[in-house]
């Protein structure tokens, strides 16, 4: 039988996860609403894989991973530069820095990107 102290980590880490989750989500929404503000018509993925947001416009699609907090893992920059070259649209990743500010790179040459 699971002692108390068990139980009440298993609720706790799973806490920490939703908590994780609700502000990714959170900043998913953020850079949605900036493509859209800038006239994009974007899908967000709600499983996130194999990226968060797909953004087109005029012909242009653009393929986002956001990240909150931390930089994406090297398998994740791996899958999103894939993924765009295979058909054609640009990789980028949305990185919320510190004291608020969203930047955007291009995942291939790491410069910056203006949605």
């Amino acid at each position: 039988m699971r002692s108390c102290e068990n139980c009440f980590n298993d609720v706790a880490s799973r806490g920490d996860i939703g908590l994780s989750y609700r502000r990714g989500r959170r900043f998913e929404y953020e850079v949605r609403d900036l493509f859209r503000l800038r006239g994009w018509f974007v899908i967000r993925a709600a499983a996130s894989k194999p990226v968060d947001l797909v953004c087109m416009k005029r012909g242009s699609v653009v393929l986002v991973e956001c990240k909150y907090g931390d930089k994406p893992t090297r398998t994740e920059l791996e899958q999103v530069r894939f993924i765009s070259q295979s058909v054609g649209a640009t990789a980028v990743i949305a990185v919320k820095e510190r004291y608020g500010k969203i930047s955007f790179y291009d995942a291939l040459t790491g410069e910056e990107f203006v949605p």
